[in-house]
């Protein structure tokens, strides 16, 4: 609970501060700026993931944790695939010039815009700058101290937002906002060996070491990609398909639901995981009950939330920007539907702590098959809401895997599967009285 809390003040005060650079932001620089530096965060956290070995959650789930051998070997890992992320994104912006050149990209495509190469090139530094941080960090998150995680993320974030608002003072370019991202991670990095307890890191190597770290990043490394494909892969298939304006419209909704999503996916991560862990380890008999226990408050906050923001979105958006960014408001509608599926996420950790990544990877390969289907078919048949309408149905299908292995393996509760979905009618009256209340007290400032 304490971790959980934590957690919960974290990701709302980051999420805050965001949102109010992302006001800002808006209103000085132009939607298609958004479109590219989302694109180019992508491409960043693809290369990443793509070469993820599951260091951090190696370090929390393996008995030496706490070895500074095995630490010191985790960060010599982790700073020598750091360059290799680096080289790789210059490689691929040569690459993209490339396909421009020989005119396999549209011109119309996020893609295609000049700025896109010069920001990836310096984003390349975000990799190199990201592999120095201290394996401290992971020791806070396996020993569950996120105060401690939580404050030093929080104040990178400030000295990153007040370091771009600085830069855009003085030049209302794309810029600030790569700049800011950087110097942001260079604080993060800092302060992970200033002001953290634990072993300091330095350069070391051990067989023994390595080798546990490739037998349990082979797995990861598989789950990583197809996490990346599920989570970024609407942003790479919509950059291909809609135009630069539409798309940055499609990046300020997809902000918005991640902020909430982001929350989610970090209550899971940080405290579901560790924590059903040591219970499955502790007492397995007890880890349907838990894993029930576990999901509840995130079952009314996803059901609650996703039938407000269905019926909300459009006002939300309207209070928050100006008549440029309406269609997203559309968009962020459609988009809150995907957090019905979500929530069952927490199913996904319960089954790596039970030894058993394949049945994950399996989840993420059908929701990523029915994403490359029905992206590209819902924008033939309704233009751009059309094919977020396609992403948000992909969610779907694979949750008749999630409930065929929750039955195989007596880990299902019907009752309580069917007593929390009452709360999504709830979100829906309160989205209506919302909008409404809105409208009372626009029509009244009117007249």
């Amino acid at each position: 609970m304490n971790a959980g809390s934590w957690t919960l003040f974290g990701h709302m005060t980051s999420q805050a501060i965001r949102l109010l650079s992302n006001l800002i932001m808006t209103r000085l620089l132009i939607p298609e700026m958004f479109g590219v530096m989302a694109i180019a965060n992508i491409i960043i956290v693809g290369l990443a993931m793509f070469s993820d070995l599951g260091l951090k959650q190696n370090i929390i789930q393996s008995k030496r944790g706490e070895d500074p051998i095995f630490l010191n070997t985790v960060w010599s890992v982790q700073i020598i695939r750091g360059f290799i992320l680096g080289f790789v994104c210059l490689v691929f912006v040569y690459v993209l010039n490339v396909f421009n050149e020989s005119g396999l990209i549209s011109k119309d495509s996020v893609y295609a815009s000049e700025l896109l190469p010069q920001v990836l090139i310096l984003l390349a530094l975000s990799p190199i700058i990201q592999g120095l941080e201290s394996t401290k960090l992971a020791c806070a998150n396996r020993a569950l101290y996120l105060k401690r995680i939580v404050t030093l993320e929080l104040v990178a974030q400030l000295f990153g937002l007040a370091f771009m608002l600085t830069w855009v003072y003085f030049d209302q370019t794309i810029w600030a906002l790569v700049v800011g991202a950087i110097f942001s991670g260079i604080v993060k990095t800092s302060l992970s060996h200033l002001i953290l307890p634990g072993h300091p890191n330095k350069l070391s190597w051990e067989k023994q070491s390595f080798d546990e770290i490739f037998r349990f990043g082979k797995w990861m490394f598989l789950s990583s990609i197809l996490g990346f494909l599920i989570n970024q892969g609407d942003k790479l298939l919509l950059g291909g398909v809609l135009s630069s304006n539409s798309f940055g419209l499609y990046s300020i909704a997809a902000l918005l639901y991640a902020s909430l999503e982001g929350l989610i996916l970090k209550l899971i991560s940080n405290v579901a995981f560790p924590a059903l862990g040591e219970i499955n380890r502790a007492d397995p008999k007890s880890v349907r009950d838990k894993y029930y226990k576990i999901r509840f408050p995130i079952d009314i906050f996803c059901l609650l939330i996703a039938g407000f923001l269905f019926c909300s979105g459009t006002t939300t958006v309207d209070l928050l920007y100006d008549d440029r960014y309406l269609d997203s408001g559309l968009m962020l509608q459609v988009l809150s539907l995907i957090l019905i599926v979500i929530r069952f996420g927490v199913a996904g950790q319960l089954y790596l702590v039970m030894g058993k990544p394949k049945i994950m990877a399996m989840l993420m390969l059908s929701r990523l098959l029915f994403m490359l289907i029905l992206i590209p078919l819902g924008h033939q048949l309704n233009g751009d809401i059309g094919a977020v309408w396609g992403l948000v149905v992909a969610y779907f299908p694979g949750l008749i895997l999630t409930f065929f292995y929750k039955i195989q393996y007596g880990l299902i509760d019907v009752k309580k599967e069917l007593g929390v979905l009452p709360i999504f009618l709830i979100g829906l009256v309160l989205g209506t009285i919302f909008n409404w209340a809105i409208n009372l007290l626009s029509l009244n400032a009117t007249l």
